[in-house]
């Protein structure tokens, strides 16, 4: 009982200094090391399957050149957001987390569900070493459910969405779409009930996002650094008014 009450009433600093161990760095390594090794395979196996599509090694050269010139961009806007996750949950699970999936979205909804099934917020003064690991359960489970999912039922997806577009070739993607849609405002609403500060970083995104999009319609190379770019300013703007005594 007493180091279950440790344990809970440990800080935001405690549990940081526990999420950023050399033991959890050891952890996750293998992990990211085996993504390296997959991304090598196919890129190998990529390059072998050239001549029997028609490409020259001129062209498997060009599109790789052409490949790898198009993932600075995301690169350094998975740089911006894993700044901010390795503020909430360590450096070492959110490289690895940024690694496997590569949205902040999906780690973040699954980050703040485990929170809040512990009664408390994401970064909050009482979000301690319990509230992180029923995080790090959650966003790790949830990686489960694509993997049970792309195994069962992938293979027949496929089926489905060529049946779904003979009749309407945009409805399976706007299904999708309205899928994440709704996912996404039930955990938003929920934060924008738990005060001032997070009510306008929610509004404060959502104007700055819309702004970014249009601007990115006549610079569509900034289009990748948009999510970054809108919660930055989201968090300094909720910050501000935290200050403010908002």
């Amino acid at each position: 009982m007493n180091n279950m009450f440790l344990l809970d009433t440990m800080t935001n600093k405690a549990y940081l200094e526990i999420a950023n161990t050399p033991m959890l760095w050891a952890m996750v390594i293998p992990t990211v090391i085996m993504v390296c090794i997959q991304a090598y395979i196919f890129i190998r196996d990529a390059v072998k399957a050239g001549p029997l599509v028609g490409l020259t090694a001129s062209d498997t050269k060009e599109a790789m050149r052409a490949g790898a010139i198009c993932s600075i961009g995301p690169g350094l806007s998975m740089f911006t957001v894993m700044v901010a996750m390795m503020s909430l949950l360590g450096g070492p699970f959110a490289w690895l987390r940024l690694s496997i999936i590569g949205t902040i979205v999906t780690e973040m909804l699954g980050a703040t569900a485990g929170a809040t099934a512990m009664g408390v917020d994401v970064a909050s003064a009482d979000y301690g070493i319990t509230a992180f690991t029923c995080s790090v359960w959650v966003i790790t489970l949830n990686t489960w459910g694509f993997f049970i999912v792309n195994l069962l039922f992938a293979h027949r997806v496929e089926k489905v969405k060529m049946a779904i577009e003979k009749h309407d070739t945009k409805m399976f993607d706007a299904v999708g779409l309205c899928v994440m849609i709704g996912c996404i405002s039930m955990f938003l609403a929920g934060q924008m009930v738990g005060g001032t500060p997070k009510f306008v970083a929610a509004i404060a995104g959502f104007v700055v996002m819309i702004g970014l999009l249009k601007v990115s319609d006549k610079h569509p190379k900034l289009r990748e650094y948009n999510l970054g770019i809108a919660m930055l300013i989201a968090i300094f703007i909720a910050q501000y008014v935290s200050e403010m005594g908002g």
